[in-house]
């Protein structure tokens, strides 16, 4: 791993990381690399409990608090979002469509970022899809924002306390969440210098502009976690939806999240892409 992850800090592709491999349930290696930042006043070591912006893989957990309310008999993959949210413009889009990224939805979020939470919920709900729903499989933000707006409908609360309730909770991660309080600023690692927009280093808040412009919570970005608890994640997936004598997915759920929805169809690069429920 030093062999990897080494160069590539030289290279200056990024300063430092965590890294944790395990197996079976047990922990084969976990150690922490690098510098928090490259030269900028502050950088210290990387910790091995650092708690980092978890950007997209937030996606991962909106998908698992979906199919777990699937599960639960309170959402159907194939029904049409609209259902769940009534405002929704886009019409034949369901939620495996959104789960896949192969809703035809195309749009930008990160563009509407001055319109504040308000322009980017109503860009998001009065768009319609830019090819037929399952034609073409195109990954975007909005898919996994939609998404989330549903998870939080259907459990009737907050995205960040569904998503508390459906996974972290029940797996005891207890190191991840939105909006990280202040105190624990110092284990977080800075993600850039955004002189532009924010007017400095953004750091202890979500680096992707629209979660940010939506308040920190956001079904495509906005969680913080450590690696250790990511793991815990992970663990429940592979272990085919189990933990703690619970079946928090059914092994069903788990077995057509990880299988190919998406390959034979196109794509805007020309090059297949391997959607599964949330996963790629």
């Amino acid at each position: 791993m030093r062999q990897i992850v080494e160069p590539a800090i030289a290279a200056r592709i990024f300063p430092g990381c965590v890294i944790l491999a395990a197996r079976g349930g047990r922990v084969l290696h976990h150690a922490a690399y690098g510098s928090t930042m490259y030269d900028d006043p502050g950088t210290r070591p990387v910790a091995p409990d650092d708690s980092f912006d978890l950007a997209s893989l937030t996606k991962l957990f909106t998908a698992t608090a979906a199919l777990a309310l699937h599960d639960a008999g309170q959402l159907e993959l194939d029904a049409e979002a609209r259902r769940y949210l009534p405002g929704l413009r886009a019409e034949g889009v369901t939620l495996r469509h959104l789960l896949t990224h192969s809703s035809g939805l195309e749009l930008r979020l990160s563009a509407l970022r001055a319109g504040g939470a308000a322009g980017i919920l109503a860009a998001a709900y009065g768009a319609t899809p830019q090819h037929a729903p399952g034609s073409r499989v195109a990954y975007s933000n909005i898919n996994s924002l939609l998404l989330g707006e549903i998870v939080a409908a259907t459990a009737g609360m907050a995205l960040d306390a569904a998503i508390s309730a459906l996974i972290l909770t029940p797996l005891g991660m207890a190191e991840t969440s939105f909006r990280p309080a202040e105190v624990l600023r110092p284990r977080i690692p800075p993600t850039e210098w955004d002189d532009e927009w924010r007017g400095g280093l953004v750091h202890g808040v979500v680096h992707d502009e629209s979660a940010y412009a939506l308040g920190g919570v956001a079904g495509h970005a906005g969680l913080f976690g450590t690696a250790a608890d990511l793991e815990r994640l992970l663990r429940l997936w592979l272990q085919g939806g189990a933990w703690a004598g619970r079946q928090l997915l059914r092994e069903a759920t788990v077995a057509e999240a990880l299988r190919d929805h998406t390959g034979a169809l196109p794509t805007p690069s020309g090059q297949p892409v391997r959607s599964g429920l949330g996963w790629m």
